[in-house]
């Protein structure tokens, strides 16, 4: 590359990212102002505004950083190994712009904007560890020109077998992490490592509940579980834990929102800062208080179960705690992702305001495993009881005024 194809690439990452800190700053700006807007979330926003590249993280973390593009791969395992789990940032449309000259037409956005900030980081020589959950994730280590740690997924999870050769992924990452990290990955570690999200998961789990009971505003919900991968799993759940108190007592948002009002949001990933569905969803009047979005209630499994306390038998935990406990869409055998969302109905219903009336499914233009996926559920949810509005978008801004006009209609169906 010539001297001023150099001074060119600089002036267009320049532009880039200025368009970049500007949509962040938008969004953290909306945030700040509004009325249920209480101090101790200010870490949630300080984290974004503090930097989301990889380099950022780990000057923040203190410790060497890790990338990941799909939470499959067993979290505790890179903290084990002395390693931070960063998601890299994948909602910037400035980013997904400075991509999309090397990309298909229809791209996957998340991904499209995934390989943008990568090509804007400064120091994108850590660890990547790609889960295979979907073509477009086959192909990103060749799109981006890395060569990466690719776990492959096996396609079902009732299977024995599949269920084996996960296993086997998983204790093969646990070797390459170690090799990574520059420490061995040892059982000590592992125990601690597993309690420590087993802490995480504890109070995530109470703002799900508060979710559940209509105390949780869907975008306040995203952003702090965005910003998990921005900081220690340590500082994250002592900083939730200080907010949780609070949303008992936000303005504007109160038990009694009637049932007509409250959805389940479904669907692709809602990734920081293009928060367009959620604030759209609370113009039209809707309520989210639940979701089965990788992104946010789904970033990761239930507790894990250890019954053999060996390092074997953890490894063996997590395998089938993140196997079983992931609904993505591209497993042939998915009762579990329908099911999650009638035992959210269920739960919701036992609490003040009753439970929710309607599905919004959301699918990111690209995303065909998703697409697919709203065609299947979309029949024996509306058997079920269920209103269904599917809704395709992408991470730009000129079909706002269709999707608010479509969310409002939705919302008129779901009655009181």
């Amino acid at each position: 590359m010539t001297g001023g194809d150099d001074s060119r690439v600089t002036r267009l990452h320049a532009k880039v990212l200025e368009k970049q800190r500007a949509e962040i700053d938008a969004e953290l700006a909306g945030f700040a102002a509004r009325p249920d807007y209480r101090p101790e979330l200010a870490y949630f926003l300080d984290l974004f505004r503090g930097g989301v590249s990889a380099a950022a993280v780990a000057r923040r973390v203190g410790r060497p950083v890790a990338a990941v593009l799909c939470v499959q791969a067993p979290l505790e395992l890179f903290h084990a190994a002395g390693l931070h789990p960063f998601k890299i940032f994948g909602g910037s449309p400035a980013a997904g712009q400075l991509a999309s000259p090397r990309l298909p037409a229809l791209v996957c956005p998340m991904l499209g904007s995934a390989l943008g900030a990568l090509e804007l980081e400064t120091r994108a020589d850590c660890p990547w560890v790609i889960p295979t959950t979907c073509d477009w994730v086959v192909k990103f280590a060749e799109m981006a020109r890395l060569a990466p740690y690719q776990m492959e997924l096996p396609r079902l999870k009732d299977s024995p077998r599949a269920r084996d050769r996960w296993f086997s992924e998983v204790a093969a990452l646990s070797d390459f992490l170690s090799r990574s990290g520059g420490r061995a990955l040892s059982r000590k570690a592992l125990v601690q490592s597993i309690a420590v999200f087993r802490t995480a998961r504890q109070s995530m789990s109470r703002l799900v509940a508060l979710r559940r009971a209509g105390r949780v505003p869907a975008p306040w919900f995203s952003l702090i579980t965005g910003a998990f991968f921005l900081d220690r799993v340590e500082n994250w759940t002592v900083a939730l834990e200080r907010a949780l108190p609070g949303f008992d007592r936000a303005p504007g948002f109160d038990q009694t929102i009637p049932a007509g009002k409250r959805v389940f949001l479904a669907g692709s990933p809602v990734f920081f800062p293009n928060f367009k569905l959620l604030h759209l969803l609370e113009e039209a009047g809707l309520a989210v208080t639940g979701d089965d979005l990788c992104s946010s209630e789904r970033i990761f499994p239930v507790n894990i179960a250890v019954d053999d306390p060996s390092k074997a038998g953890m490894l063996r935990a997590l395998a089938e705690a993140y196997h079983q406990g992931c609904l993505c869409p591209t497993f042939g055998d998915n009762e579990r992702r329908i099911n999650n969302i009638w035992e959210a109905r269920q739960c919701a219903a036992t609490l003040p305001g009753g439970g929710f009336n309607g599905v919004v499914f959301h699918v990111l233009k690209g995303c065909h495993p998703f697409d697919l996926e709203s065609f299947n559920l979309e029949t024996p949810l509306k058997e079920g009881g269920l209103r269904f509005l599917r809704v395709e978008t992408g991470y730009t801004a000129e079909d706002t005024q269709n999707m608010l006009t479509r969310l409002e209609a939705f919302r008129r169906t779901l009655g009181e």
